[in-house]
């Protein structure tokens, strides 16, 4: 009786592991020709072509891992349409097939001259080498979470938009050539570098770049609009360079280095606070930059270094303070090197601008 009990005991927990853990579907060099859904469990082996007259869906809660053998990243390359749409109940997992995956486990998903609806919501990337490579295509991400990639997102000649989500963990975060690209509420966080922008028009609102071991943002002959952000515990916080726009409403923390370093660039930049920063919070290159109603206390180095010949206007500013002998020690210019311009500070806020209180 003793051993009939355990016989079915066996059977029953063989039965339930079976039930928890469904066969997954193989696809092993396919390329789809025709609409097709994915649920349940998808294993991908080499690589998955989405033809251009075909749309994959991939429904919630499915997990589809990635195979890599003979030395090749399994990818799935969409030049029709992707529409992989999970919910935050129910998330799509996109992961390597390894037990204990490492960066650069698998390929990514590659968009190739794609300019349908291709969306990405609620979707988690893992382990990756290019989690997300957009090429002359279009893409909405929303609340899409890649971790541990070499390059997070990948972005040539396309437009990008994203809503929500973080990039965490990751070599890149984000690379953009020639491209357009929207985001908000987006977390990119410890990564080596965290957002390089080549050429492209940024628009970056309520988001945050963070734990940055080279630069948090780092952008050169873009077009740029930062709101509300936040460009904190970074190694550099941002340089921009030969670009143009503004940053309005923006922290600058804690940065290890310059929290910010404005080169040949006419950008404006207002009501943003710059505090806590280990070394300098402010350097610009010459006089295109305009600095106004900012706030900056509690800085390790200067709070605006000028190497340039020309004269800064940084009036209508919040040094910390309204002793005149304190701002100007913390103001580095021919006052101090007699090969650079000078900056002009008055006259400056007595009190922290408002939005920054």
């Amino acid at each position: 009786m003793k051993t009939f009990f355990l016989v079915c005991l066996f059977v029953c927990m063989a039965h339930f592991a079976t039930a928890a853990e469904p066969v997954a579907t193989v696809y092993d060099g396919a390329v789809l020709n025709e609409d097709v859904t994915w649920h349940g469990s998808i294993l991908v082996r080499k690589f998955v072509v989405v033809a251009p007259q075909a749309t994959l869906r991939i429904d919630p809660g499915t997990v589809v891992r990635f195979a890599a053998s003979a030395g090749q990243l399994p990818n799935i390359i969409v030049q029709g349409r992707i529409h992989a749409a999970g919910t935050a109940e129910r998330p799509i997992l996109m992961t390597s097939d390894q037990a204990v995956p490492a960066r650069g486990a698998w390929g990514g998903i590659v968009l190739l001259s794609t300019e349908k609806r291709n969306l990405l919501e609620h979707c988690r990337i893992e382990n990756v080498g290019t989690g997300i490579d957009v090429r002359f295509s279009t893409i909405t991400l929303q609340t899409v979470t890649i971790v541990q990639a070499r390059t997070a997102l990948l972005s040539h000649d396309s437009v990008v938009h994203m809503d929500g989500g973080a990039v965490t963990d990751s070599d890149a975060g984000i690379e953009m050539y020639a491209s357009e690209f929207e985001a908000k509420n987006l977390t990119i966080s410890s990564c080596l570098q965290g957002g390089a922008f080549h050429k492209t028009s940024i628009l970056l609102a309520s988001s945050k770049i963070t734990g940055s071991r080279n630069a948090g943002l780092s952008a050169d002959e873009c077009r740029i609009r930062v709101s509300d952000g936040d460009f904190s515990d970074n190694s550099l916080g941002a340089r921009i360079q030969r670009s143009e726009g503004q940053i309005s409403q923006t922290r600058f923390q804690r940065n290890s280095y310059t929290a910010l370093h404005i080169s040949d660039s006419p950008v404006k930049v207002q009501r943003c606070q710059f505090s806590e920063n280990m070394r300098d919070a402010l350097r610009t290159d010459d006089d295109r930059a305009l600095f106004l109603n900012n706030a900056f206390t509690a800085n390790g180095g200067y709070s605006l270094v000028n190497n340039g010949r020309e004269n800064i206007n940084a009036r209508l500013n919040w040094w910390g303070t309204t002793d005149q002998s304190l701002i100007r020690q913390k103001i580095f210019d021919e006052s101090q090197d007699k090969n650079v311009g000078s900056v002009h500070v008055l006259p400056w806020l007595n009190e922290k601008p408002p939005l920054m209180q």
